[in-house]
């Protein structure tokens, strides 16, 4: 097998020239974006196909940006870790077989699946299609998988499922560094050794593909594609999402994974009917365009407790005050969910 390049051409498509200036320096690009950054780019990129490809920095950039959600999902996970005193023991496993929660059986399964089709172009000296399943995996894993899964980490419970949510991100993770790192090296290095403690992921085996729950994947792509059309819905109708609807329908429910709660907790509806076309009832009764305003209140509570640098277990005092009767009563009505959402100890009604 051989592997031939084509050319790197500058951000015009003209062969680079430091006259024109239509290119960055690497060296520049590097200290901005990451050397990672840069290099996953031209990885993907038809270079590696035999094609010419055009540099720009944009490119270079939205590369890096998605690759940050890896941290955010590090950082998620350490910051409720150390709150949680959480530690994991033991070789790391495929924990699929303990898992009963179908959010962690999917994640893990397409997780197994990113290391398979890696693992496949890669062994036929395909590189860019190594790379194709990569960022859509982790906008999967940050954007479902741990956004999803917020409530279980938030719970002061140390329950079997909040257990479970810490070792499927704890597993995910530690995967994903060793999967990445013939691609992201920096990062993957990284990575593992702040989440085992070990001394490189470049000294680590492949890992195998594990277990891979088919019929949870096609459900959940299934519900999550009802979920977009939904929300396209609602822009269409300038419904914001955090205004409640009575209910939503759709075709078919799922068997292993539960369209109802997704639904209800994604499209933020009161019930899910089953059969006919997807739609939205799009009526609005005062109930509803109460507990709107209640989601408004909590919207900019939660803002304030970020600007004021709040932890996320800190306790708070919270008051209202307000000449507007709609907003009070939505307050008045809604304390214990103000509440629970805001971490606040006391509520006060100050209105004038």
């Amino acid at each position: 097998n051989v592997i031939v390049t084509g050319n790197v051409a500058g951000n015009d498509g003209l062969k680079m020239s430091k006259s024109r200036g239509n290119f960055t320096d690497p060296n520049e690009l590097m200290d901005q974006y990451s050397a990672d950054s840069l290099r996953f780019t031209l990885l993907a990129s038809p270079l590696l196909s035999g094609e010419d490809f055009a540099l720009k920095d944009r490119e270079v950039g939205d590369v890096a940006r998605k690759l940050s959600m890896i941290w955010n999902m590090y950082d998620f996970f350490t910051l409720y870790a150390e709150v949680d005193g959480w530690e994991y023991n033991g070789p790391l496993k495929d924990p699929s077989e303990t898992l009963k929660n179908p959010l962690d059986q999917w994640v893990i399964s397409r997780l197994h699946q990113l290391i398979e089709e890696i693992e496949k172009n890669m062994d036929g000296y395909d590189i860019p299609g190594a790379m194709k399943p990569i960022l859509p995996f982790i906008d999967d894993a940050s954007n479902w998988f741990v956004r999803r899964s917020r409530r279980r980490f938030w719970k002061s419970e140390d329950d079997t499922d909040k257990n479970n949510a810490y070792t499927t991100l704890h597993y995910v993770l530690v995967r994903l560094s060793q999967a990445l790192a013939p691609f992201v090296p920096f990062l993957s290095e990284e990575l593992y050794r702040n989440l085992t403690g070990e001394e490189s992921v470049h000294l680590t085996d492949w890992p195998e593909v594990g277990h891979v729950n088919e019929l949870v994947v096609q459900d959940m792509e299934t519900v999550r594609d009802y979920v977009n059309q939904a929300l396209s819905l609602r822009a269409a109708a300038k419904l914001k999402i955090r205004q409640p609807l009575a209910s939503v329908t759709i075709p078919t429910k799922g068997e292993f994974v539960n369209f109802e709660d997704v639904l209800i907790d994604e499209l933020n509806v009161k019930a899910v009917i089953v059969g006919g076309e997807l739609a939205l009832d799009l009526e609005l009764t005062d109930e509803l365009r109460s507990e709107g305003l209640m989601r408004e209140i909590v919207r900019q509570v939660q803002s304030a407790r970020k600007e004021a640098g709040l932890n996320v277990d800190d306790r708070i005092q919270l008051s209202l005050t307000s000449d507007d009767q709609a907003l009070q009563n939505a307050y008045s009505t809604h304390v214990k969910v103000i509440k629970d959402e805001t971490l606040a100890v006391n509520l006060s009604d100050n209105a004038e």
